[in-house]
């Protein structure tokens, strides 16, 4: 008996390997080795340690099990000391105890073993016990056999299976048996499980790898590229069948990518394999039940009954499961079931024969129910399948909120697009699609449909709960735009104005106070921004709004962020990203934005990271909002430079991408804690007019602060104009102008210290490198010491053991320079290396002479000798010049 199987091949004669072997109904033609499947069932069976003398291949039809057997028979055929193969494929006349016997005895006597013929001939097919004569003649013969029984699914006959099942249990210790089917005969197996006698290969282990699916298309002349491969394993899950079927169908074809996307069920060959091979033989009460339960895209048993309408649902689908029906459970919720995606196409294509109006009921039932377990998108999508505006109104004015915050605007607007147009023009469908905008970065888009709803007042109830929750929703959205577009006040005027009292649900407090602080936060009221968002993720804690926490905690890290305050920063950023992570929303721009926060928490303490990380949050805030994407391409670069091979290039890239430009949208004390790393950059490179120009625009953007008066001293420094640079500097030092951010007085006092430094005034510049330090030491603040020059960097490094309670971080500080390049090394002789380590130690001449076993005068020469090398005249002198030559 020949018939065609998932592969799409028949049975032939195994000549190429045995002359009488037979291999089964789909075995051979064009096939994929799949050595990884050989490998785990030959080890299985011939493990030293534990081998399995049964092994159970059970799964779907089409998953390629008869497939994977004949291959795996013939690579084992090919190898040394192969053993003896018999293999007997299952029809359902073998449902005879005496049919059966004699197509096993057949299967043994073509197996190409002249010892095990002989023993087969003494043997009676008719015998009632010849189970157990065949087991003792096995025995007896001493060889190694393996018994593959294929289609084992399709015995029912008790006497047989008892048969089997008592022959396996007691089976000779050579013999091998592997059963292959669609699903486990009724056999007791699970004696066999418990007592580590069965090997079991699923369905699982089946599915066909992305690798093994394109040496599969391969036959047919088809190469995907990896988009098009992942869209089509996303398609047919790995299942075999719908992977050879594909391949028919794009060999030749002129838009592989066209043809996967609309690849499913309803394709004329996929519904006909379906048909035969998986439908085949249902009754129409298990059909109709395919139908109706084919609705979602999984279901519980319970959600079945409702449904369906039977009360046996369980039952229906335990039976289903139990017999590989292309159906599985979902991993992360295990009562939950799903079909396969081709199978579940074919029957949401069959369904309109229950007839329209009963569709439209199904839709909406499955609406209600994900409605009511707060599974708001997929409730929506339910209820614009069923055109019921009622229906769809109803869900959009409940979930309008959680549907915006959750970040599924793209996928929102894609399914409005089918609904009624009445719907569409709902209030709540319009927020949505303003929400969706946004998301998608297409300003215009959300600022016309916010428009639109200032000018309708359909579907709100004047003064009422509804109509309050709207217009914060509708007011908190523009304000998300004006943070944009510009006239952030006048957006937050028009939030406030809605009124003050809390609303009594925490979730939509949560986000209308977020949008209030992240107002606040651009422009430029800290504090209040910081009091507003702490409320905001109280009330996102409360309600359990796991995204709007996220969001919360990253604007916090901004605010951080543009105060200067590196640990609170990154507390705010481990939290949100943490949060981020574990809700999958790491495509979220926000996960974006906050990653751009630890980048800079990084760069500020010299982590190696920080433009790596920069770069790609860049990538992906490049597919949602230009602007924001160049202030990333700014950070990365500006954060890149110390690893920079064509510096100046850099920096012209850094100017073209500045972070502070005045066309993105940035909260001002982020741009000012930036801006003294990019004015040294500028100054470093040779570009004086960039960095006069970049004091002009912070003058603009910031207003007279601290921060600016930092950058212009910068200038006057750099150009010698010393008492300038002091005036100016003045203000900033004494408190009367505050820098927005605190890493910028920082920058100030070491601005302070290279001018005393170029005035000689070294008590002066000792006593503004201390207070420096002072700031820093808190938060481990190294790169402004790294960015102010190297006259800075040697005081620094002169004055060792002169920093008191300061001092370890000064040594910490110290150490993150890079050494510079000297011969100093080799000019030193051993023994003053040596002398030369014992010097910080401030011990005397004579202590050292003591340790060293030398006389004091011979440590005196070599201290003479070390100190003409290093070009100095004191210890103190002889210390720094060592450590900045890495010799200490």
């Amino acid at each position: 008996m020949q018939r065609e199987l998932g592969v799409g091949v028949t049975a032939v004669d195994f000549g190429e390997f045995h002359s009488s072997i037979r291999i089964p109904p789909g075995a051979v033609g064009r096939t994929v080795t799949r050595t990884r499947l050989h490998t785990l069932l030959t080890e299985a069976l011939t493990s030293e340690d534990h081998p399995y003398p049964v092994a159970l291949v059970c799964a779907p039809a089409g998953s390629g099990k008869t497939q994977l057997a004949a291959d795996w028979a013939r690579d084992v055929l090919a190898g040394a000391d192969a053993p003896t193969i018999a293999w007997i494929t299952i029809e359902e006349r073998h449902n005879d105890l005496g049919v059966i016997h004699r197509a096993i005895l057949r299967a043994l006597n073509e197996a190409g073993n002249p010892r095990l013929r002989e023993l087969c001939d003494r043997l009676d097919a008719d015998s009632p016990d010849l189970g157990a004569r065949l087991s003792a003649q096995l025995n007896e013969l001493g060889e190694n056999i393996w018994l593959v029984i294929d289609d084992a699914h399709l015995l029912r006959d008790t006497d047989i299976l008892n048969d089997l099942e008592s022959f396996m249990r007691w089976q000779p210790p050579m013999l091998r048996t592997i059963i292959c089917g669609r699903f486990e005969p009724p056999l007791a197996l699970q004696r066999l499980r418990l007592d580590g006698k069965l090997f079991t290969v699923t369905a699982r282990d089946l599915a066909f790898t992305a690798d093994e699916a394109a040496a599969m298309l391969t036959e047919h002349g088809v190469r995907l590229d990896p988009g098009d491969l992942d869209a089509l394993m996303d398609r047919t899950e790995g299942w075999a069948a719908g992977i050879r079927l594909a391949g028919m169908s794009l060999e030749g074809h002129t838009d592989p990518s066209r043809l996967i996307a609309e690849f499913s069920g309803t394709r004329r060959a996929v519904a006909d394999y379906l048909i035969e091979e998986v439908l085949a033989g249902q009754t129409d009460e298990m059909r109709e039940f395919l139908l109706r339960t084919s609705v979602p895209e999984s279901f519980t048993t319970e959600f079945a009954e409702v449904l369906t309408g039977c009360t046996d649902a369980h039952d229906k689908v335990d039976w289903l499961e139990h017999h590989n029906f292309l159906i599985s459970r979902i991993d992360e919720s295990p009562t939950h079931y799903r079909y396969h995606p081709l199978l579940r196409s074919y029957l949401r294509a069959e369904i309109s024969r229950i007839g329209h109006v009963e569709v439209e009921h199904l839709e909406l039932t499955a609406a209600h129910w994900h409605a009511e377990f707060g599974d708001s998108l997929v409730a929506l999508e339910h209820a614009v399948n069923s055109g019921d505006h009622d229906v769809i109104v109803a869900l959009l004015s409940q979930s309008s909120l959680s549907l915006i915050v959750g970040g599924h605007g793209e996928a929102l607007d894609r399914l409005l697009t089918r609904a009624p147009r009445t719907a569409q023009e709902h209030p709540s469908a319009r927020l949505i699609r303003a929400a969706a905008a946004l998301a998608a970065g297409n300003l215009p888009v959300a600022r016309s449909t916010l428009d639109i709803l200032d000018r309708t007042k359909a579907g709100t109830v004047i003064g009422g709960t509804d109509s309050r929750r709207h217009l914060l929703l509708r007011e908190s959205l523009r304000v998300q735009t004006a943070i944009q577009t510009g006239d952030i006040g006048a957006a937050l005027t028009r939030l406030r104005s809605v009124g003050p009292e809390s609303t009594g649900e925490s979730d939509l407090d949560a986000f209308v106070l977020l949008q209030e602080g992240r107002a606040l936060l651009f422009l430029g009221r800290s504090e209040e921004s910081e009091h507003v968002l702490g409320e905001a993720l109280a009330h996102a804690r409360l309600a359990d709004a796991s995204l709007t926490v996220m969001y919360c905690l990253g604007t916090l890290a901004a605010l951080a962020m543009s105060r200067g305050e590196v640990v609170r920063a990154a507390a705010f950023v481990s939290e949100s990203l943490m949060i981020g992570a574990e809700q999958s929303a790491t495509s979220d721009p926000t996960f974006h934005l906050v990653r751009l926060v630890d980048s800079w928490c990084r760069y500020i303490r010299l982590d190696e990271d920080a433009a790596s990380i920069a770069a790609e949050s860049a990538d992906v805030l490049h597919r949602v909002n230009a602007e924001t994407a160049a202030f990333a391409d700014g950070a990365a670069v500006l954060f890149g430079l110390d690893g920079s091979d064509r510096r100046h290039s850099a920096v012209t890239t850094l100017h073209t991408h500045s972070p502070v430009s005045s066309t993105m949208p940035v909260p001002p004390g982020i741009r000012a804690v930036l801006l003294p790393a990019i004015q040294y950059a500028y100054l470093t490179a040779g570009e004086v007019g960039w960095a006069h120009e970049l004091a002009a625009d912070a003058k603009t953007l910031l207003g007279p602060t601290g921060d600016t008066a930092v950058l212009d001293a910068i200038v006057h420094l750099h150009a010698h104009r010393l008492d300038q640079a002091r005036k100016t500097l003045q203000p900033v030092l004494e408190g009367a102008l505050v820098c927005a951010a605190g890493t910028n007085l920082i920058a100030a006092w070491l601005v302070d210290t290279a001018i005393a430094l170029a005035r000689k005034h070294d008590s002066r510049a000792h006593s503004a490198l201390t207070e420096a330090l002072r700031l820093a030491e808190p938060d481990s603040l190294l790169r402004p010491f790294h960015d102010c020059g190297p006259q800075v960097r040697d005081l620094l490094v002169r004055s060792t053991g002169r920093f008191g309670v300061l001092e370890p971080f000064a040594e910490t500080l110290r150490a993150s320079f890079p050494r510079s390049e000297s011969a100093a090394s080799d000019m030193l002789t051993p023994r003053e290396l040596e002398l030369l380590v014992e010097l910080p130690s401030w011990r005397t001449a004579e202590q050292i002479a003591a340790d060293l076993c030398v006389s004091v005068n011979t440590v005196k020469t070599h201290l003479r000798g070390i100190y003409r090398k290093l070009g100095v005249t004191s210890r103190r002198d002889a210390i720094a010049a060592a450590q900045h030559n890495g010799l200490l």
